[in-house]
Formats: structure tokens, sequence, C-alpha cells
């Protein structure tokens, strides 16, 4: 039996005298096995976290240099896990202030003073997404057509920068322009 173990991974320690146990061997290729395995895993995780990042970053600096003003989202179709990605500047992302059926033309935002009538404007939840052209703007009611899907209260609603082309996986960008923005992932 053993006498003692190792501080990081607790594995059987024999000194001295100690007998040495089948058992305690066994155990402790399995604390070793468990140990890689876990490890093996973080390095995946960091792998795609960094080529998302090497790609986060490229889709970044296109949309810097495309539009002016880029205020808006679009969706992370790359790496697979359809994470939503923000690109938005302070201001122009806002939310709605309840549910909304399918077919509603008017939405009811937190804060519209960062939107203006003409603009396109993605509304998104955690179930569906649309892009709408603003038609009228009063206090903070926004005038659309007709909404395809429904759509949660707290919905976020942002000006739109990019336009998700799913059947050819990529995204298509509007006319060419300079604007700082900052990205994150829900």
């Amino acid at each position: 039996m053993s006498s003692s173990q190792t501080s990081t991974l607790g594995l059987h320690r024999w000194v001295g005298t100690d007998r040495v146990s089948r058992a305690e061997m066994v155990d402790n290729f399995d604390i070793v096995d468990e140990a890689a395995a876990d490890i093996y895993a973080q390095i995946e995780d960091l792998r795609l976290l960094i080529s998302r990042l090497d790609v986060g970053w490229t889709i970044a600096d296109e949309i810097n240099f495309r539009y002016p003003d880029n205020n808006g989202i679009f969706y992370d179709i790359l790496d697979g896990k359809g994470g939503r990605v923000t690109a938005a500047l302070e201001g122009v992302a806002t939310y709605t202030t309840g549910a909304l059926a399918a077919g509603a033309t008017s939405i009811t935002v937190g804060d519209a003073s960062g939107l203006a009538v003409g603009e396109e404007v993605t509304i998104y939840d955690d179930v569906n997404a649309e892009n709408v052209t603003i038609t009228a703007i009063t206090d903070n009611t926004l005038t659309v057509g007709a909404l395809v899907n429904a759509y949660k209260a707290k919905a976020t609603v942002a000006r739109t920068t990019a336009v998700t082309d799913a059947a050819n996986a990529r995204m298509v960008f509007p006319a060419w322009g300079t604007s700082d923005i900052a990205i994150t992932e829900a």
C-alpha cells in the first residue's frame, strides 16, 4: 500500500518499505488517463476558439472598412455553432418592450434614438431573425413592413450591417466605408 500521494493528481506514491499494489497502479493509470482526456478536450476547445477568433477578426476588419456607421448584427455561420455575433456602435442596438406577433408592423423599442427612417434593422431573439426597413418613427415606436416571425419581449433590434446568405454560407455587406465597431458573441 502507498503511504503518500502526489500533490497535483493525487497519484499513489510508494516510499521506503511500501508494498506496490496492482490496484493502486491501475488507479494511477486511470487518474492519468482522465487528466489527459481533460487536457485534450481543453486543447481542442482552444483550437476552436483560436480559429473562431481568426475568422472573427477577419470579419471585423472586413466590416470595419466596408460600411459607414456600421451598427447591427449578423449570425456566425462559420463555425457551425450558429452563435449570434453583434457588431454595433453604442446606442444603435435596442430591444422590444413587448412580445411581437407575426404580421406586426409596429415595434415599440426601449430607445429609438439611434435609428432613422429608411434604415434597415435586424430584429432577432433566440429563435428567429429577420431584416425590416423602418418607414416611420414616433417616439420609441418603429413602423416597419409586416414581420414574418413572432418575437419574444426583449428581442434585439439593431441597425443592419450584413445579410446572412445561409444557402451559400457567406455574408453580404453593403457599400464601402469606414467605422469603428465592437464584436461580441452571445
